[in-house]
């Protein structure tokens, strides 16, 4: 019987130099950059972490092959590199345990010689097999205000595709963006971007006639941060697995810009974020939306492709302006990080909730009806 390979782990750095657009992470690049001080940490998401859960005790390297982890075993056994089995944050309490297991037992067999870091954290979890879903409201204060950001915003998205159907594309980006600074007084320059394909409203004649990178982003990030739940508890996980996708792509820099650092047998490293996923949509996002390193700071510029094709479009030359006035204005006025975050993330969370409740119960009403 013939067994399929699945696809290979793929490796995103989150922010990267203007001018380094397609770098890869080789076993040869983590050599080089062990020589500058500074050592590559590969963070695997969930999708990772579930690939290893199909090996056994005894698998073989044609069984990592097989399940598409060939490729971070290679990094392991001729780089130098640290990892990170960061996706169990992003797991239900009672998936713990199990991939846990599997990922001490995959750095056992294909990572011979490797040891623990003394700083390392473990995430606690309850065993209780109820608990198969990770709800937001039930976080830590300070889970809720690492994840929190990102979560209101992907919320909302879907708060107002679904309960502002009478307005405009432009005005739903309106509404969200002026919302959002009310609600935290933060704006993700990532989430911006997302929102603006989510409220881009094109029939399939006219998306098919675009090139087929503006097509294929659009999919990939459709299914990754804007799918619409047809209940309150569906637009709950939607959103927080949106959060997460988010956190890897934006968390690990600002890691780097507070001076991460990790000792290796007695010496003292920088830290280079890498995330490794499987899920090869949020992969290609990354290739078009990213940051890159200005002034110093990881987290100070977003790249993202804009092709020629779309200047054509009404929506977008309005969603751009907007976002681009409101945040130079906001620069601007050199805010700070509220100092009520957390509360103000609760409060967002719980407002934007109550309309979407009114929303699911007028449509059950109008069902009966």
């Amino acid at each position: 019987m013939k067994i399929d390979k699945r696809s290979d782990i793929k490796f995103i750095r989150p922010c990267h130099s203007i001018y380094e657009y397609g770098k890869t992470l080789t076993p040869e690049y983590t050599l080089q950059l062990l020589k500058k001080r500074k050592v590559v940490q590969i963070n695997l998401d969930n999708c990772s972490l579930q690939r290893m859960e199909e090996l056994s005790s005894t698998s073989t390297l044609e069984d990592v092959r097989r399940v598409g982890l060939l490729p971070l075993v290679e990094l392991l056994q001729t780089g130098e590199v640290c990892l990170t089995a960061i996706g169990v944050n992003e797991m239900p309490d009672s998936w713990v345990a199990k991939s846990m297991a599997a990922y001490q037992n995959f750095c056992r067999l294909f990572w011979p010689g490797h040891v623990d870091d003394p700083d390392a954290t473990f995430r606690d979890y309850s065993s209780d097999p109820e608990k198969n879903k990770v709800l937001f409201q039930e976080l830590s204060d300070e889970s809720r205000t690492v994840y929190g950001l990102h979560y209101v915003s992907m919320l909302q998205i879907q708060n107002i595709k679904l309960s502002y159907t009478s307005f405009t594309p432009e005005k739903k980006f309106e509404i969200y963006l002026f919302s959002i600074i009310n609600f935290i007084d933060i704006i993700s320059a990532y989430d911006l971007e997302i929102a603006k394909y989510a409220f881009w409203d094109i029939d399939s004649n006219t998306i098919n006639r675009l090139p087929e990178q503006i097509h294929k982003r659009r999919q990939s990030i459709k299914k990754n941060f804007y799918r619409n739940g047809n209940s309150l508890e569906k637009c709950r996980w939607h959103a927080f697995d949106s959060a997460m996708d988010l956190h890897w792509l934006t968390g690990a820099n600002f890691s780097e810009d507070i001076g991460a650092h990790i000792t290796i047998r007695g010496e003292e490293f920088s830290v280079e974020h890498w995330v490794g996923t499987t899920d090869h949509k949020l992969y290609y996002i990354a290739k078009d939306i990213h940051h890159v390193y200005h002034k110093g700071s990881t987290m100070k510029a977003l790249m993202s492709s804009r092709e020629e094709e779309l200047s054509i479009f009404n929506y977008w030359k309005s969603v751009d302006l907007l976002a681009e006035n409101v945040l130079r204005f906001r620069r601007q006025s050199k805010k700070d990080i509220p100092s009520n975050l957390t509360e103000r993330i609760d409060l967002a969370v719980k407002l934007i909730e109550k309309e979407l409740s009114t929303y699911f119960d007028n449509a059950s009403k109008d069902i009966s009806a």
